[in-house]
C-alpha cells in the first residue's frame, strides 16, 4: 500500500486560490514553481486587517494640510480596518517588489483623503510605519523617494530598540557608511547590506534581506522550511496507512496498491484527507 499525494503541491494551490480569490490577482501565466514566492511578496506588502496599538515616534510631526488624511488612517489602524486604500497602487501588480519593505521592514503609506477607486488620492509626502504584531510604529512623514533615508532606522532604534533587537549584530564589526543612493543601488540589485546607525549600533536587514531573485530571504527560507515539513508530513501519514486499513475497508477499500489523499491547512491544523473513503485526520505541525 502507497501513499499517493503531493501536500506541497497542494499547499501552493491554497496559495494561488487566495491570490486568485481574495486578492483578486490573474495568476494564470505564472508558473507553479513561482506561486509561492509571489505569494509571500504580496502578502508582506499587504498589512492584515487586525487591531493595532499605535505608536508615534518622538520626532514625528504632522503638517496641517495632512492631518485629515493621518487622522483617517489612524482610525483604520485602530478599528482593524483594510489599509491597502493607503498603500502604493503598485500592490496591484504581483511581480512588483518594496525594496524599502525587504530591507528595513518599512511600509509607506499615502495620507489622501478622499478615495479614487480603490485608494485614497496620492500625497508626496508619505507615512513610513514598521508594523510588527499587533503594533503600528509611526516613525515619521518623509519626502516621496527617501526610501533609502538611514534616519529612518535610526528613528526606529532610537524609539523601540527591543522591536529589532533580533536584527541587532553582536560583536564587534568594521560597518561600511552607505549614501541614500548606494543603498538604493545595492537594494535594485538585490545586494544586502548592514546599517549602523550614530550610537554605533549595526543591524542586519530588519525586513529579511533580498536573495538574488529579488525576493524576500525569510520568505524563500519560510518556504524551503514548508517544503521540508510537507515532505516530512508525507512520510509520516504513509506510515499510518496499515493502521487505518479497518476505516478504509469500511467504504469500500478493496487492496488497492495506492491510496490518494490531499492536504488542506486552517490556520494551525494540517487536515489530509482521503477523499474515496470519506476520511480525514488531522495534525497540529509548527
Amino acid at each position: 500500500m502507497e501513499l499517493k499525494a503531493d501536500f506541497f503541491r497542494d499547499w501552493v494551490n491554497t496559495l494561488k486560490g487566495i491570490l486568485v480569490n481574495e486578492w483578486r490577482y490573474d495568476v494564470s501565466s505564472v508558473p507553479e514553481s513561482k506561486i509561492p514566492y509571489l505569494y509571500f511578496n504580496a502578502e508582506k506588502r499587504r498589512p492584515k486587517k487586525k487591531v493595532r496599538k499605535l505608536f508615534l515616534a518622538d520626532s514625528f510631526v504632522c503638517s496641517p494640510e495632512l492631518e485629515d488624511g493621518w487622522r483617517a488612517l489612524k482610525d483604520r489602524v485602530e478599528g482593524g480596518e483594510d489599509l491597502s486604500p493607503n498603500l502604493s497602487k503598485l500592490i496591484e501588480v504581483l511581480s512588483d517588489t518594496d525594496l524599502m519593505l525587504n530591507d528595513w521592514g518599512v511600509h509607506h503609506f499615502h495620507l489622501g483623503k478622499e478615495m479614487h477607486g480603490k485608494f485614497v488620492n496620492r500625497t508626496g509626502p508619505l507615512l513610513f510605519a514598521l508594523l510588527v504584531d499587533d503594533a503600528f510604529y509611526a516613525i515619521g512623514i518623509f519626502a516621496h523617494g527617501s526610501w533609502a533615508n538611514q534616519g529612518i532606522v535610526e528613528i526606529i532604534h532610537r524609539n523601540w530598540p527591543t522591536v529589532i533587537e533580533r536584527d541587532k549584530v553582536q560583536g564587534d564589526i568594521s560597518p561600511t557608511q552607505m549614501t541614500q543612493q548606494q543603498r538604493g543601488g545595492l537594494r535594485k540589485s538585490s545586494g544586502n547590506a548592514m546599517v549602523t546607525v550614530s550610537d554605533g549600533t549595526s543591524y542586519f536587514p530588519i525586513g529579511g534581506g533580498f536573495v538574488g531573485s529579488g525576493f524576500n530571504l525569510q520568505a524563500c527560507m519560510e518556504i524551503d522550511r514548508k517544503k521540508i515539513l510537507l515532505r516530512d508530513l508525507e512520510r509520516l501519514v504513509a506510515d499510518q496507512l496499515e493502521s487505518w486499513i479497518g476505516t478504509f475497508e469500511k467504504p469500500g477499500y478493496k487492496r488497492e496498491t495506492e491510496i490518494e489523499a490531499s492536504l488542506s491547512i486552517e490556520e494551525a491544523d494540517y487536515i489530509v484527507t482521503f477523499p474515496k473513503y470519506g476520511f480525514s485526520a488531522t495534525y497540529e505541525l509548527k
